[in-house]
């Protein structure tokens, strides 16, 4: 699952950040016990034209205003450098994390992309842990560069939501990935919006987990799911994070 999980010593991210990403990103965000593969930096084509011609504080391409704004709020000489060429690889991610763990390592904790986990035993109770990574956070500019990295990553050529969904639907289908026949309108109406109340979230996410259920590779209850199939699940996350380049 994409995000900041709660699970025995996994800490929830700041809402804040949550809700960045939820507003930027489709279902694949906000499904349960997904098969996804692992982040790789962004490769586009759209991605890389625009590293090439890109410098601050003119900055150019699919993302030129984000990049601009996320420089600007920017407070750290690190996230400046990796935000100036409008490209985050995951190297540079690291880079960040890095930072935001020499910040956590004086309470014991250590961040990891998506997770906040003891290191040993602690007195400090999850919120005040939390509280601990916000503040680390706001310090190395962590969740401006990973925000942008994430949305990124599941929408290179910065499409907007509507284009991004009917780009994977038609993915999906060419490549026969849909479990039953269904039509853009009807897979439109599945997707999660950032303007749907929390039961209309709940309901649309257990519905599209039923639906696409061979792509998930555990169950919610953790167990291994048995009508998984790892190939077409490549694909269908594939055309979901990146449609037009599939």
């Amino acid at each position: 699952m994409v995000g900041w999980g709660i699970c025995r010593e996994h800490l929830q991210h700041d809402v804040r950040h949550v809700l960045a990403l939820l507003i930027s990103a489709s279902l694949v965000a906000v499904c349960a016990a997904c098969g996804s593969p692992s982040s790789t930096a962004p490769n586009s084509s759209a991605t890389q034209s625009a590293a090439a011609t890109c410098k601050a504080p003119d900055f150019a391409g699919p993302y030129a205003n984000e990049f601009k704004n996320a420089y600007e709020q920017s407070e750290t000489d690190l996230a400046k450098r990796i935000l100036a060429d409008c490209q985050i690889t995951d190297a540079e991610l690291n880079e960040i994390l890095d930072a935001q763990n020499a910040c956590l390592a004086p309470y014991g904790l250590v961040a990891t992309k998506g997770q906040l986990a003891r290191l040993r035993d602690s007195a400090l109770t999850d919120d005040e842990m939390n509280q601990k990574n916000t503040e680390c956070a706001e310090k190395t500019d962590l969740w401006t560069v990973e925000a942008l990295y994430d949305e990124m990553q599941g929408n290179p050529s910065n499409l907007d939501t509507e284009a991004l969904r009917k780009a994977s639907y038609q993915c999906l289908k060419q490549r026969d990935l849909l479990p039953k026949p269904l039509s853009e309108q009807e897979y439109l109406a599945m997707e999660v919006s950032s303007t749907d109340s929390e039961t209309r979230i709940e309901e649309k996410t257990r519905k599209w987990n039923e639906f696409y259920s061979m792509y998930m590779e555990y169950n919610e209850d953790g167990s291994r799911n048995p009508d998984y199939n790892a190939d077409k699940a490549q694909q269908f996350w594939q055309c979901q994070s990146d449609p037009l380049n599939q």
